[in-house]
């Protein structure tokens, strides 16, 4: 790993380890405090999406001549995700520009915000559904199932490779697991707060340098 994605890794496990502990010493500040709304690990959160937001346009800007629109479009796809996943977190600036959420929301948002994550009908809870259950069982394959097809089946990896999509190294694979590990020590109700941060970073820091790196690379054309 570069000198960058070592720092990367160090402060988010920093941030992350230092949640748990706190929660073990005083939970009630760990609850009200570290994982606030508007809090510094909502912020930092937001700062890894935007982050890999950035990193996907900047390849598509410099990859266009030079990929297939299949690539490109991958690449677009990712940075709309990171987009999506930064706006839902911040409630669309809901809270920077204090505009009030229309009725809609407010009658099946728990929080009477404008966001998709925290919409309730009924006894459907979209962010247990959605966030939760489905999204778990995507970056369990994302992570797991994926990685182990790239390096197996050639069909896989030349797909994969043409849509754009980063693969984990094992380093990546690890971090991810190590952070399940400690999110579930958390006792109280907030511990996907620190799994959604760290969760982030780590994302953010495999599309950085991902197992199949060249194919993001402008180096790896001749010209």
């Amino acid at each position: 790993m570069k000198l960058s994605e070592k720092l990367l890794f160090v402060f988010a496990f920093a941030v992350i380890i230092t949640g748990v502990v706190i929660s073990h010493m005083n939970l009630d500040y760990y609850q009200a405090v570290y994982t606030k709304e508007d809090g510094f690990l909502e912020w930092a959160t937001v700062v890894a999406l935007f982050l890999g937001m950035i990193t996907c346009i900047y390849r598509i800007k410099i990859l266009r001549k030079f990929r297939e629109p299949t690539f490109i479009f991958g690449l677009c796809a990712m940075s709309f995700l990171f987009f999506f996943g930064m706006g839902e977190e911040i409630s669309w600036g809901q809270r920077i520009f204090k505009w009030q959420s229309p009725q809609w929301f407010c009658t099946y948002n728990t929080q009477c915000e404008t966001n998709l994550h925290n919409l309730k009908f009924g006894d459907l809870k979209i962010n247990k559904l959605f966030f939760g259950l489905i999204l778990g069982i995507c970056i369990a394959t994302y992570f797991l199932i994926l990685p182990v097809l790239y390096r197996k089946v050639d069909k896989v990896k030349d797909l994969v490779n043409k849509w754009a999509l980063p693969i984990p190294k094992y380093v990546h694979i690890g971090a991810y697991l190590f952070l399940f590990i400690l999110s579930e020590t958390i006792p109280g109700h907030k511990k996907g707060e620190i799994l959604e941060f760290g969760g982030c970073w780590i994302f953010f820091i495999m599309i950085l340098s991902p197992l199949n790196r060249e194919y993001f690379s402008r180096k790896s054309f001749e010209r």
